[in-house]
Parts: C-alpha cells; structure tokens; sequence
C-alpha cells in the first residue's frame, strides 16, 4: 500500500508593501498613530478683541439716560458673565480677558454714580479671581466684592452686599449667567437679567427696563431708583 505524503503548511501570506511617504509628496504621518502622551494639547482660542470701550461708555449712558429709574446698586457675577471662562480652572499666571462690551458698561456704570459689586462663587483657588481683576485693572471699580464659594445660590452673597452697602434689595440689579442663582436672588426682591454670553449692552437695557417696569408697578416706588 502507497504510503501519502504528509500536506505541506501554506506559505504565510504577508501584506504588501506600503509605498513610503515624505515631506517631499506633502503627505505626513496619521497623527492619530500617535501615542496620546506624544501629542501637543491644542491651544486655547485667542480671546475676542474688546470693542471700543468709550464707544460702549457712551450707547450705555444714553440708555440709562432715556430711562428715569435706575438702579443703585449693580451686582456683577464674574465667571461667564464679565469674562469668558472659568478662574478657578485656571492658573494665577494667565492671562485673564473680559467680554468685548464688558470693560465700556462697567466705566459708564462709574461715570453715572452708580455703586457696582461682585457676587461670586469664583474662589475654590484663593486668589484667582482677584489676582485677574487686579490684571484687567478693573478691581477698584467695585465698591464690594463678595467673592467666597458656598453651595448654595447667591442669597448669602446679597446678605452680605446689603449689610455692606445699606442698599435694600429692591434697588439692586443682578446679572449672572446661572438661572439657579437668578431665581433665589429674585425671591429677595433683587431685579436680575440672566446672562447666556456675556453681559452686553443689549442685557443691561433689559435690566434697566426691568427696573424701570417694576418701580411703574408699585405705586410707594421712589423716583429715580429700581
């Protein structure tokens, strides 16, 4: 009887070769096959140009001239509503930046005679927050700044604001970016805008307006204040 042969292993079959590429062709690397720890981190968008602040200065004292109650105190959140981005996120080196209209209403508030403070959360770094209104050189703009971080809406912050400045509640504008923040304020009889992008000139004569609305609706308003 014919012994067989034993079958023989296929030969393995290999890919085939990828044609090289280099700078020269102007094709490079995928720069997915890149370990994760070889990758450059990308750069935070350069921040957008402020607008002309005496420009700003001077649409806001006209909107708040064409309106015969104003309020005496304006309360500013800082994160997301006078400036783009997080403090706390960030280190005490960088450097910080406003919204493009912020720095213009801020100095017409000044110029009007208007008191202007700070209700802020912004303080898990200690620091942080003031270290950048010192660097935007606005810092000696607020007469108060209640900046101290608590899990609660802002009701302690105002607490504080109404001890420090004698001004009641109802004579006080708030503008923040949280509507958790936006409604406990408004329970204590403060008007209050909720920011989405920044306060812009547009959001200040919506609290103007609202000012102005509730003071025609209650008939012991004083003149001339919110």
């Amino acid at each position: 009887m014919e012994q067989q042969a034993a079958p023989q292993p296929s030969p393995r079959l290999r890919p085939p070769p990828v044609a090289a590429t280099s700078a020269a062709d102007g094709v490079g690397a995928d720069a997915s096959s890149e370990p994760w720890w070889r990758r450059k981190r990308p750069r935070r968008p350069p921040p957008p140009p402020e607008a002309d602040a005496e420009a700003v200065k001077a649409e806001a004292l006209e909107l708040m001239a064409a309106h015969p109650v104003l309020p005496r105190l304006v309360v500013f959140d800082l994160d997301h509503t006078l400036w783009p981005f997080q403090c706390d996120r960030l280190p005490k080196d960088e450097v910080p930046y406003l919204y493009p209209q912020a720095r213009g209403i801020l100095n017409a508030l000044k110029d009007r005679g208007i008191e202007i403070a700070i209700a802020s959360r912004a303080s898990r770094k200690k620091g942080v927050a003031k270290a950048f209104l010192e660097k935007l050189g606005i810092h000696f703009l607020f007469g108060a700044q209640e900046i101290f971080y608590t899990w609660s809406p802002k009701s302690e912050h105002f607490q504080s604001l109404r001890r420090k400045t004698g001004v009641p509640y109802k004579y006080m504008l708030f503008f923040d970016d949280e509507i958790r923040n936006i409604l406990a304020t408004r329970k204590l009889g403060v008007s209050c805008v909720l920011v989405e992008k920044g306060i812009t000139l547009d959001k200040l004569r919506t609290g103007l307006s609202t000012c102005y609305a509730k003071s025609s609706a209650s008939p012991n308003a004083e003149p001339a204040e919110c």
